[in-house]
C-alpha cells in the first residue's frame, strides 16, 4: 500500500518481518518491537539503518522523514 512500508527489524533477540504506516513515529517502531520481542522496558532501545548503525534515528520523528523503503532492514540495539 501507499501509506505503509514493509520493515524487517533485527535485534540480537532474532528478526522481525512487519508492516507500518509511513508516518509511524520512531518510539512507535521501538515500542512495538519491544512488545514483540518481549524486551525488558529498563533497556534503552535506538532504531537506526543496517547500512549505517551508527546514525541513530531521532525517536520523535517518523519512518517516512528518513525515506525507509519498502523491505528495507533496520536494527534495533541497546544503548
Amino acid at each position: 500500500m501507499v501509506n505503509q512500508v514493509l520493515v524487517h527489524v533485527k535485534t540480537s533477540k532474532g528478526d522481525w518481518e512487519t508492516t507500518f504506516q509511513k508516518s509511524t513515529r520512531i518510539k512507535d517502531v521501538i515500542l512495538g518491537s519491544r512488545m514483540h520481542f518481549r524486551l525488558s522496558k529498563e533497556v534503552k532501545l535506538v532504531l537506526c539503518r543496517e547500512e549505517s548503525p551508527h546514525v541513530d534515528f531521532d525517536p520523535d520523528r517518523a519512518l517516512v522523514n528518513y525515506n525507509v523503503l519498502d523491505g528495507e532492514v533496520l536494527i534495533l540495539k541497546e544503548v
